[in-house]
């Protein structure tokens, strides 16, 4: 066999892994971002706990420490800043712009429970535990 004709088989059979991995990438079934982040014990659709604000970034303490950040229709929850509290909503991705200047741009992606509705369980809570 001619040595040209070898790297041309070389060239082909290249050619045909790469297009077999493309086509086997592309048959993958999901959404990658809501199926790595968020699974479904992770974030319920009722979350109660201590309201925070921070930089007009809502969460909710549990109980256990745990800190889920909150979405959506924020706007009701700033009378219950500081007080023990029952979210309920549904659980999506909340996308954090990390670019900085000069840099290539980057978007990070959180869990986070879209807000529906909100009840006060208590005037105080304890946002440390």
């Amino acid at each position: 066999m001619r040595k040209g004709a070898l790297v041309v088989r070389k060239i082909l059979l290249l050619t045909l892994v790469l297009l077999i991995s493309a086509l086997w990438l592309q048959a993958q079934e999901g959404d990658p971002g809501r199926d790595v982040w968020i699974p479904a014990n992770t974030y319920p659709p009722t979350i109660q706990g201590c309201l925070r604000n921070s930089n007009i970034r809502y969460s909710v303490v549990g109980q256990d420490g745990t800190i889920y950040n909150l979405t959506g229709d924020t706007g009701m929850l700033r009378p219950y800043i500081g007080h023990e509290v029952e979210v309920t909503g549904k659980p999506t991705v909340k996308s954090l712009s990390t670019t900085e200047k000069d840099i290539a741009s980057t978007v990070e992606e959180i869990p986070a429970l879209d807000v529906k509705g909100v009840k006060e369980l208590s005037k105080t809570c304890n946002p440390t535990k």
